[in-house]
């Protein structure tokens, strides 16, 4: 497998930064509520001295506009899901990132740690869908950049070696620039975050220089990430070449070789144990025989040689998508009023619709849930629906707030989740007239809109009942439910046709629908006449129930046709076609109780 390590530093800060609609050049750090220590900085606070370990005043000091995130389990849980969620689109085979925070309360005593903060993509397979690694990692990166994440890469057959390659000896790409100018770092010039920074100046030997991870003042696009994680592949600015895996340098054990020891995921224990011997770089250790290592430094260590080397298979967890779909984000202010909640709401919508097109699926209503600062309030939680199933964010947001205008905030709202559970297989309208009798969009988008305006009660369909009597042959119903039935056929009947020939399945069902409706429309209007002579034409509209009419007052055209109910309802009913004088054709019928009109056709 060939796989692709990124390193992203200050993901959980971002993650909110994104989320909360923060400026991209804020100044963050995230802290623990026990100890009231900072656990990390963004790069901007931490020009400002702003450090891990310092107390929340000593931040606060030194950066009077530091916003602080208190750090909760679930926040690196909901990070790590989203991170996740988009890389899944380049790559099935998806690693999710180690949160250092968590590892650390997690983690047992002599138990080695793992690397932290990198997410690995097994990208081999999707080379030749990307047009090349080239494209890939940079759409991915493009990708990561409209998230407002600063990431590192490596590449590499062995995961563990990516992974430190990532971190500590990532490739050089520089943003908005043509794809040749991703490089391989020489060991003269390469980039590092900060952090590495300082940990590789603190042990390597004294000639040997290192730069930063990005060019400075460099800028990012503001572009739509969902959007960028779909686009069509090629665009502008990108080698229209296909290159071959080979052409990519791939991380080396050379590479780390230079490396100090203590980047290694071992136990504390071993690491001083290896300084205190005066093994200070990584390839020192490489040189000393195993045999001496092992009754020395325990299994632990040569376990771990041998995944450098590529001796021994690493076990990977990877990354399942949920069959429902749930996101919970905890606000960094108050919202007194609903129009606050649009932003965050907006993000989180538009995190959802990537997730529907992932999974081709489309959304008929999903629940959202806002929990107040008055905790003596019971959650206020409401049903949005989709009555034609949706999967676009303008739209998911646009009936979302429409139906919560009807709501009132009793409190400030403090957090909000949404949770999506009645998904069906997504279903793209065309506009092609030969192609099916669907609503159009536009028309889907209109009843969508009246229902979220006057509640699902008073927008209804109309659909067929087997019944005697034509005033109970059919009943309303919801739009919903019709869509939840018409999925289910749609399902039945693709499940038929799978078990025929599926050779050129759509080209040709196309093609036979388009040439059915051209036979269709040559013969319209010859149909509705004879329909209209031999009965077989039912009128369009349906009263609720038969009214008396006058004989005077129509002329009956065609008939009768008896129509025969249960005997213990009514007598039978003789059915005629007639028109009114004042105009208009309509259906009536006769029984011993005088005419009455049932419909009329439109």
């Amino acid at each position: 497998m060939l796989w692709l390590a990124v390193y992203f530093p200050h993901w959980l800060l971002q993650y909110q930064g994104y989320h909360q609609g923060l400026p991209r050049d804020s100044e963050l750090a995230l802290f623990e509520r026990q100890s009231s220590q900072i656990l990390i900085a963004s790069s901007v606070a931490a020009k400002l001295g702003v450090e891990t370990g310092q107390s929340l005043a000593t931040a606060q000091a030194l950066s009077p506009s530091l916003q602080l995130l208190a750090y909760e389990p679930s926040l690196s849980q909901e990070a790590s899901h989203w991170l996740c969620q988009w890389s899944y689109g380049y790559s099935a085979r998806v690693v999710p990132p180690v949160c250092p925070f968590q590892q650390v309360r997690q983690k047992k005593p002599n138990e080695s740690p793992g690397l932290t903060d990198i997410l690995l993509l097994e990208v081999g397979s999707m080379a030749k869908v990307f047009g090349g690694l080239e494209r890939l990692i940079s759409q991915y990166h493009k990708t990561a950049q409209g998230y407002g994440l600063e990431c590192q890469f490596a590449l590499g057959e062995n995961a563990l070696l990516a992974q430190l390659g990532a971190r500590y000896r990532p490739m050089f790409w520089q943003a908005g620039e043509p794809s040749d100018d991703y490089k391989p770092l020489s060991q003269e010039n390469e980039p590092l975050s900060q952090e590495n920074t300082r940990l590789l100046q603190d042990n390597e030997p004294q000639g040997m220089s290192v730069a930063s991870a990005y060019p400075q003042g460099a800028e990012i696009e503001e572009v739509a990430p969902e959007v960028l994680a779909h686009q069509a592949y090629g665009q502008e600015g990108l080698s229209q070449e296909e290159l071959s895996q080979e052409e990519l340098v791939q991380i080396t054990l050379a590479q780390i070789a230079s490396l100090p020891v203590s980047v290694l995921p071992l136990p504390q224990h071993v690491l001083q144990a290896l300084e205190n011997m005066g093994l200070t770089q990584v390839k020192a250790l490489l040189t000393l025989p195993l045999k001496e290592l092992g009754e020395r430094f325990g299994e632990t260590v040569l376990t771990l040689l041998a995944c450098l080397k590529g001796q021994l298979p690493q076990v990977h967890e990877f990354y399942q998508v949920p069959e429902s779909y749930r996101h919970k984000l905890a606000l960094l202010y108050e919202v007194s009023h609903l129009e606050g909640l649009a932003f965050p709401l907006g993000r989180m919508l538009g995190t959802l619709s990537a997730y529907l097109v992932q999974r081709q699926q489309a959304v008929l209503a999903l629940s959202l849930t806002l929990v107040f600062r008055d905790l003596n309030l019971a959650p206020l939680r409401c049903e949005i629906r989709y009555p034609f199933a949706e999967h676009r964010a303008d739209a998911l947001l646009k009936l979302c707030r429409v139906q919560l205008e009807r709501l009132t905030l009793e409190s400030p709202v403090t957090s909000l989740a949404i949770q999506a559970d009645t998904l069906v297989a997504l279903s793209v309208q065309t506009p092609h007239w030969w192609q099916g009798e669907g609503k159009s969009d536009a028309s889907m988008r209109l009843l969508s809109l009246l229902e979220a305006r006057l509640g699902a009660d008073k927008v209804k369909g109309l659909e067929n009942h087997s019944h005697h009597l034509p005033e109970q042959s059919w009943q309303s119903r919801s739009l919903s439910q019709n869509r939840l039935d018409a999925q289910g056929r749609k399902g039945a009947s693709q499940d038929a046709m799978v078990s025929g020939s599926n050779l050129c399945a759509e080209p040709r069902a196309s093609y036979q629908g388009k040439t059915r409706a051209l036979s269709e429309e040559a013969t319209l209007f010859t149909d509705l006449f004879h329909g209209l002579c031999d009965g077989r034409i039912r009128p369009n509209w349906l009263l609720r129930q038969p009214e008396p009419i006058a004989q005077e007052s129509v002329s009956l055209l065609k008939g009768p046709e008896r129509l025969h109910s249960p005997w213990s309802a009514s007598p039978p009913r003789d059915y005629y076609l007639a028109r009114r004088h004042h105009g208009g054709l309509c259906w009536v019928f006769r029984t011993p109780e005088g005419l009455f009109l049932q419909g009329w056709f439109g």
